[in-house]
């Protein structure tokens, strides 16, 4: 059976921001499936990715901010690729998070925290791929976020010889060895191992108690920092890129597969 090679684009579009900037993405790097964080999910803004030449897999809610809903969206190029099912997998909260529930349940329907997982058939129609779009809590301790991770471990079939990646903004800036035992024990490596930072520190869209606790944040673990990842399983990492683009305060991720 040929080997295929696929490619996926991460980026983490800062309340929307960035999605003035997809069309250049899209046009330079092609890439055959998109994973956003922080995307509006209003059905006007899904069409307009939409019409940059991209299907909708699906998207999940996330949290609602300035009166928008904003969660993780999929998006595949139709040429390249099929998907055949998604599902979303609500993720526990962190203490942050939970006390805004609180708040925000009196103003409008309930909002989780989400994965989006999207299954994937390569043009032949004999190779799958599954993908899992993460935004883990931005607002909250490592313990949290491997909690999140645990729970989408346990939708992951350990026996399974599908192409698996878990990619997009894990939040996890230090102490990562715990990050990278979690993910190793079940059968995962890291395709972004050769990059150094995902960010670029700008502290835009914080209160200010928030950028006050990031200042402090960075000046022990400095301005840059890594919160983007792609991990894989049962499939063959061939290259990873930070693309150069400042439309966010994170920059888009490109890693290219084979299977």
């Amino acid at each position: 059976m040929i080997n295929m090679q696929f490619t996926i684009l991460t980026y983490n579009t800062l309340l929307n921001d960035a999605q003035k900037g997809l069309h250049l993405l899209f046009k330079k790097y092609n890439p055959d499936i998109v994973c956003l964080q922080e995307i509006d999910t209003h059905e006007k803004n899904i069409e307009k990715i939409e019409k940059l030449g991209y299907s909708l897999a699906d998207y999940s809610n996330g949290f609602i901010k300035f009166g928008k809903v904003f969660g993780v969206a999929t998006f595949y190029n139709p040429a390249a690729i099929i998907c055949t099912d998604t599902k979303s997998i609500t993720l526990p909260r962190g203490l942050g998070e939970a006390l805004a529930f609180i708040l925000r349940v009196f103003k409008t329907q309930k909002k989780d925290r989400t994965v989006l997982k999207a299954e994937f058939v390569m043009e032949n129609k004999k190779k799958k791929v599954v993908v899992y779009n993460i935004h883990l809590s931005a607002h909250g301790t490592n313990g949290i976020r491997i909690k999140q991770l645990e729970r989408t471990l346990n939708d992951i079939t350990k026996s399974t010889d599908s192409a698996t990646i878990l990619v997009g903004d894990f939040n996890y800036p230090f102490g990562r060895k715990k990050l990278e035992e979690l993910m190793e024990s079940h059968g995962f490596s890291e395709a972004t191992n050769t990059i150094a930072f995902t960010t670029d520190g700008k502290l835009l869209y914080y209160t200010f108690v928030e950028k006050y606790l990031m200042k402090i944040l960075q000046f022990f673990i400095g301005k840059e920092s890594k919160l983007d990842y792609f991990f894989y399983k049962n499939c063959k990492a061939v290259s990873t890129i930070r693309v150069n683009a400042h439309y966010s305060d994170h920059f888009p991720i490109l890693a290219k597969f084979e299977i």
